[in-house]
């Protein structure tokens, strides 16, 4: 039980340092500087040759003992395996543990397919990220200019993605540095309900709550005797699911709660393996945070507890401590905020309310219009049932993917619909 507590530690210190400060160190709109390394495969990587046959280059910063850049090795990976006959990829180790065997090694335990090399002497760390930590990332464009820097990890593949559409294509003509990653700007829909919330749906899940009150502080946990767990989340409007993530502790893996969206269920959600008796970590720690404070009074930090065995451990382990252990029940408050209306509330891809948005909530026999106010909200509060809701007309300046539509349930509901603005 030691091990599970620590686990718990580990996480949340972990989850304390997942911020970084970006900085470029002056590089972007500059000329990067022509550089060659060796990868592990016997490759000889460089920079300008590179250009020659690609469009761009996206270089990483890594070390084999950093937690963040496993993280992201999946997303950077597919965006290889999708980009790579257009941009140039390159992963450099900085540390001078990272050999070519632990390198090697890492890629292979990860099931990595990208070219990665030593950043020997670390001359391109001194260069691009000098006094902050790995990862860290550089894009550069055709022209050989560096346009992007990225001081933490990507925690999609969408985000790699965007940065590389971004310069990639024959519209890209001259040098346009980017200040961040650019916001999505599809249109899409996602469930809201009144409050964050991570709800196992397992049918005999039991809901536990162990408190302190020195310090004040609620653990939330499910006791699952499944092998798997069913993970449903819910946010409020107010949340961007592009900038929320869900961070899985044991498997070291981080999910871009935009990408956990179930459209035929209308849900976000997650199947969770459960520790198995032989393990040495008996707990699976999940946390729902906004990116990139995992230290939001409003983040969300739940345990799923295998068996009784394991929660009795537990519970030797905290009561004397002083923690109070109390079993949950439904939230009553939840069918209090149930939506009474069908309601969309419209933004653009920087979170700003849309006014002026015409819909059509329309059923086999009959179709009504409806708009956006002043708050970009479409309410529509007609008799439930389920409605093909399309989008008609949006203002001047924005725009929307041609084909869209969505369905509602046969009971009242709450979205956010995000539209593009420019």
């Amino acid at each position: 039980m030691r091990k599970t507590l620590s686990l718990l530690l580990v996480s949340v210190l972990f989850l304390c340092w997942l911020t970084a400060a970006a900085e470029d160190n002056g590089i972007l709109g500059h000329p990067f500087p022509d550089f060659t390394v060796q990868d592990v495969d016997g490759n000889t990587f460089t920079l300008s040759e590179a250009l020659k046959d690609h469009e761009a280059v996206l270089i990483s910063l890594w070390s084999t003992r950093c937690p963040l850049c496993r993280l992201e090795s999946p997303f950077l990976n597919e965006a290889y395996e999708q980009y790579g006959d257009r941009a140039a990829f390159i992963s450099l180790f900085t540390e001078p543990d990272d050999t070519p065997e632990t390198i090697r090694e890492f890629r292979r335990s990860l099931g990595l397919s990208l070219p990665m090399g030593r950043d020997e002497d670390m001359a391109l760390y001194g260069l691009i990220a000098s006094g902050s930590t790995v990862p860290a990332s550089v894009a550069v464009d055709r022209f050989g200019n560096a346009v992007f820097f990225h001081n933490t990890f990507f925690k999609s593949t969408r985000e790699v993605t965007s940065v590389l559409d971004a310069i990639l294509g024959e519209d890209y003509s001259e040098t346009v540095v980017l200040d961040g990653i650019p916001a999505p700007k599809s249109t899409a829909v996602f469930p809201v309900s009144s409050a964050r919330g991570i709800f196992v749906e397992n049918r005999d899940a039991k809901q536990i709550f162990f408190r302190s009150e020195a310090p004040a502080y609620r653990l939330e946990a499910y006791v699952v005797n499944d092998d798997t767990a069913h993970l449903r989340m819910e946010i409020p409007a107010s949340d961007d699911p592009y900038g929320m993530v869900l961070y899985h502790a044991n498997a070291d893996y981080v999910y871009e709660l935009a990408a956990l969206l179930d459209p035929d269920r209308d849900s976000f959600v997650i199947d969770i393996p459960m520790p198995r008796a032989e393990d040495e970590i008996r707990i699976a720690d999940v946390c729902l945070y906004e990116f990139p404070d995992p230290d939001s009074p409003d983040s969300l930090h739940v345990c799923l507890i295998p068996s009784e065995d394991c929660l009795d451990e537990l519970c030797e382990t905290l009561l004397p401590r002083g923690w109070v252990l109390s079993e949950g029940g439904a939230d009553e408050s939840a069918a209090q905020d149930a939506p009474q209306a069908y309601i969309l509330h419209v933004v653009d891809q920087y979170g700003a309310p849309v006014p002026g948005v015409m819909a059509n909530f329309c059923t086999d026999t009959s179709c009504t219009v409806a708009f956006s106010d002043e708050n970009g909200t479409i309410t529509f509060d007609g008799t439930p049932d389920v409605y093909h809701v399309q989008l008609l007309k949006v203002p001047d300046g924005y725009s929307f993917d041609a084909g869209f539509d969505m369905y509602t349930g046969s009971t009242y509901g709450e979205w956010v619909l995000h539209i593009a603005k420019g």
